[in-house]
C-alpha cells in the first residue's frame, strides 16, 4: 500500500468547545484577524455569521456549529450545516436577515470587503479570513478557535491537519505523474501555481497543467487541447462529462477518449481541516489505471490570469 493510499483521514469533530461563559466570567477581547486587522470580540458568541466554507467546516468539525445563525450559499455543502439558514451569496447579503438573526460574530473571506463593509455598518465584529492555500488551514482553524473560544480544540485540530500535511508534502510528485484539469465555477476556469488546485492536485501525486501561470486561470480551448490533461475533474453539480465533451475541440482530449473525466465532490474544494479526505479522493481518481495511454502532453502556453 502507497502512503497517499493510507492516507489518515482526521476525525469529523473534535470534542465539542465549550462557550467561554460556561468556564468562567466571560471577558471581551481583541484579537489579529488574517489581515492583521485588530477586531474586538464579544466575550462569548452565540449567533455567528459564517459567510467562509473554511470557516463553517471549523465551526462543525469544532463541535459548534450550533452557534451558527446563518451561512453563506457556498456553505450549504458542509455536512452539519445544510439546515443552517443561507443570509447569503458571495459579497451580496440581506441586512434584515442579518438584524433579525442578532448575528453577534461575522467570519467574511479576506477580499470581501462589500460584505464586511456592510457588516461593520451594523456594528458587528468581522473577522476577515485568508484560506487560500493548504498551508493556511491550520492557522485558520486556530484563529476560529480563538474567536469563539475554542482554543484547546483548536489546537488539537490544527495540529492533525499541520502533520498530516507534513507527511503528504514529504513525497512531491514524480516527473511522471499524472496531469490533471480540475475545472471550478466555468469554462476553462481552474487555479495555477500558488493556489490551493494546484495543491491538492500535487499532494494527490499529480500535476496541474496550468501550473505554468499563478493564482486564478482561465484557459483557453486551445490551451487545454495543448496540454492534453490525463485526467479532467469536474465538479458535481455545476456540469457533467457529457456536457464537456461537447464543448467544440473537447472530444480529442485523451482524457475524454479514455473516459478519465471525472465528477468531484465540492467538498473537496473546502480549504479545511478534511483537506486529507479531498486528497484522497483525488489520488483515487488520478492513480486509476488508464484504459489507454494518453498521446504525450505538449508544453501548456502561458494562460491568461483573472483577477477575482
Amino acid at each position: 500500500m502507497t502512503r497517499r493510499a493510507a492516507i489518515l483521514l482526521l476525525p469529523a469533530a473534535v470534542p465539542a468547545c465549550l462557550p467561554r461563559a460556561t468556564r468562567g466570567q466571560p471577558t471581551a477581547r481583541t484579537i489579529a484577524d488574517s489581515t492583521g486587522r485588530p477586531v474586538a470580540l464579544p466575550a462569548c458568541p452565540q449567533h455567528v455569521l459564517s459567510l467562509s466554507t473554511a470557516v463553517t467546516d471549523t465551526l462543525v468539525r469544532l463541535g459548534a456549529g450550533g452557534r451558527l445563525a446563518g451561512i453563506d450559499e457556498f456553505s450549504r455543502i458542509i455536512p452539519g450545516a445544510a439546515a443552517v439558514p443561507v443570509l447569503g451569496k458571495g459579497s451580496t447579503l440581506s441586512r434584515e436577515q442579518v438584524i433579525a438573526r442578532a448575528i453577534d460574530l461575522a467570519f467574511v473571506w479576506w477580499y470581501q470587503d462589500a460584505a464586511a463593509a456592510m457588516l461593520e455598518g451594523c456594528g458587528l465584529p468581522v473577522v476577515r479570513v485568508r484560506c487560500a492555500r493548504a498551508a493556511e488551514i491550520p492557522a485558520t482553524v486556530r484563529l476560529v478557535g480563538r474567536c469563539l473560544g475554542c482554543d484547546h480544540a483548536a489546537n488539537r485540530l490544527a495540529a492533525g491537519v499541520h502533520d498530516e500535511l507534513a507527511r503528504l508534502a514529504a513525497t512531491p510528485p514524480p516527473p511522471d505523474a499524472p496531469t490533471a484539469y480540475l475545472e471550478l465555477y466555468g469554462p476553462f476556469r481552474t487555479g495555477g501555481r500558488d493556489s490551493y488546485v494546484n495543491d491538492l492536485i500535487e499532494l494527490a501525486g499529480g500535476r496541474n497543467v496550468a501550473a505554468t501561470a499563478p493564482g486564478a486561470v482561465l484557459l483557453s480551448a486551445e490551451q487545454l487541447l495543448a496540454a492534453n490533461p490525463d485526467h479532467v475533474l469536474l465538479l458535481d453539480g455545476i456540469t457533467d462529462a457529457a456536457a464537456f465533451a461537447s464543448r467544440p475541440g473537447m472530444h480529442r482530449l485523451a482524457a475524454v477518449r479514455s473516459g478519465r473525466v471525472h465528477a468531484l465532490d465540492r467538498g473537496a474544494l473546502v480549504a479545511g481541516a478534511g483537506i486529507a479526505a479531498g486528497v484522497a479522493r483525488l489520488h483515487s481518481l488520478l492513480v486509476r489505471p488508464a484504459a489507454a495511454a494518453p498521446p504525450a502532453a505538449t508544453p501548456l502556453p502561458p494562460p491568461t490570469t483573472t483577477n477575482h
